[in-house]
């Protein structure tokens, strides 16, 4: 195969100088310190020493009997990519006739990461870089018409490929479409591996990870070979619990930098820590659309006196879900509570929102407070706004539309930034807050949603929603003038 175009630098079709023995793991660990120099970081600059529980995640896919399919999950700073890029040049030179060595990635840069690893590996080693046509993006074998190269994790690059060994990092994120095309492309040789590493993938990731992980722990190792080091199932352990970091880096007290592990598990966030660094398949939100250290600033642990003027906010569901009511101020710098919240029971597959619930709660807020409004997305709820709204009670609609909805968004960011409202503290209320995130809508605005809005159990945000509408129209309603009562005389 060309590594490039013009005249390719001429190569030694003579064997390696050595003699390697013992099983395929064991030539892997004697190829590494004969030929292959550590090119950064801890080490540098001398021979590649593979650890035993390096040499033992290498064996699951080297030794008898070679796998289809294997998965590795590891954290972060445990030298994953030197240690595939080692393995990938280990296949580039001792795989049989017309070999092919695939490395994917998400995206460029990533598969770019090791790729150089290993053409540092052959361009400091006298023996491989006198056996091989270096490029750009390819590794070449002239002796046994095997190529390296990267290449990133789209379907459509991937099609057709006729791989004999292929790593692709990142399994956690990449997406489904990827690996069913690499996974179909296996057959063509008697033995090809598809070798998937990784972290455990954010929260809501449709991830091929996870589902290979359930598989393994259902079958053994009849479909798919997996090995891991994870502190899963200890989610309760302190942050920095050295038992967890153990657990999750192999690493630990070797080469892998502690001042890093101290300074992630205070700045990166926790949700992203434990995934990161100890592998543990947690759910939160790692982008929350207010921090917990602006609400809690927010909180004065009280409620709205009896005889306020008010907002009340609606946010219904059809059937399922939950439904929410909010109470504010009408203020520039109203104050929130939780007025009621309806939410689906574990295990009730029957259950609906009661709806006459419902009213008679907005109802009994207008006999306790001065209901300036009902506001409220009228979608499948336009029957009780309606009833609501014959009864004498002010309503105003507020439909999720991009431009309103952004704006609203935007503008109730900015007060809580700037500690321009406040709220009561109230549990629920604070869950829902601190479950929400904001993302681009497909119609091209701004809108509050679940962390992970496709799982069944993700954390309601129903709350949130209401306060977002809350504060718009509790705040629109301020900045309008007072109707002056006109004086008549006789």
């Amino acid at each position: 195969m060309p590594v490039s175009r013009g005249p390719k630098a001429k190569v030694s079709v003579e064997p390696l100088p050595w003699r390697p023995r013992g099983s395929e793991s064991e030539r892997f660990v004697q190829f590494c310190r004969k030929f292959l120099i550590v090119p950064n970081g801890h080490g540098a600059g001398k021979p590649l020493v593979i650890r035993e529980w390096q040499r033992e995640l290498v064996a699951s896919v080297l030794d008898d009997p070679v796998p289809r399919v294997a998965g590795w999950l590891i954290a972060r700073g445990n030298g994953k990519s030197s240690l595939a890029a080692a393995l990938a040049v280990y296949k580039l030179f001792t795989s049989d006739m017309g070999g092919s060595i695939v490395c994917c990635a998400r995206n460029q840069s990533q598969a770019q990461i090791l790729f150089r690893i290993a053409r540092s590996f052959v361009e400091t080693s006298p023996e491989l870089l006198a056996r091989c046509q270096v490029g750009r993006e390819l590794l070449y074998v002239p002796r046994n018409r095997t190529d390296f190269e990267c290449l990133v994790s789209e379907p459509e690059s991937l099609a057709g490929r006729n791989y004999s060994f292929c790593i692709v990092d990142e399994l956690g994120v990449t997406p489904r479409e990827t690996v069913d095309v690499l996974m179909t492309a296996q057959g063509k040789r008697p033995e090809s591996t598809l070798l998937g590493i990784g972290t455990p993938p954010p929260d809501g990731v449709d991830s091929v990870m996870v589902e290979w992980r359930e598989l393994a722990g259902e079958t053994g190792e009849e479909l798919i070979t997996w090995r891991e080091f994870t502190a899963d199932g200890f989610d309760h352990h302190d942050l920095f619990c050295e038992h967890c970091i153990r657990l999750a880096s192999p690493a630990y007290g070797d080469f892998l930098a502690m001042d890093v592990l101290r300074r992630d598990a205070k700045l990166v966030g926790p949700v992203r820590f434990r995934r990161d660094r100890l592998c543990q398949f947690v759910s939160g939100n790692e982008n929350p659309f207010i921090s917990q250290d602006i609400w809690d600033s927010l909180s004065t642990g009280e409620g709205i006196p009896d005889g306020a003027d008010v907002v009340v906010a609606l946010d219904g569901s059809h059937s399922r879900d939950c439904t929410a009511l909010l109470i504010g101020t009408v203020s520039s710098e109203p104050h929130f509570d939780t007025l009621q919240v309806w939410a689906k029971p574990p295990d009730s597959p029957g259950w609906r929102v009661p709806v006459l619930e419902v009213e008679d709660a907005i109802r009994t807020a207008r006999h306790r407070w001065n209901v300036r409004e009902l506001t409220a997305d009228p979608f499948r709820w336009n029957r009780t706004l309606q009833i609501l709204a014959s009864e004498g009670m002010t309503v105003s609609e507020f439909p999720w539309s991009p431009s309103r909805i952004t704006q609203a968004t935007t503008d109730l960011y900015s007060a809580a930034a700037n500690g321009r409202m406040s709220h009561s503290g109230e549990k629920t209320l604070t869950n829902h807050v601190m479950a929400a995130t904001v993302i681009d809508s497909p119609d091209g605005g701004l809108r509050i949603s679940k962390v992970a809005p496709s799982r069944r159990n993700a954390p309601k945000v129903d709350l949130c929603s209401c306060l977002v509408m809350a504060h718009s129209r509790a705040t629109w309603l301020a900045s309008r003038p007072k109707k002056r009562k006109r004086g008549f005389s006789f």
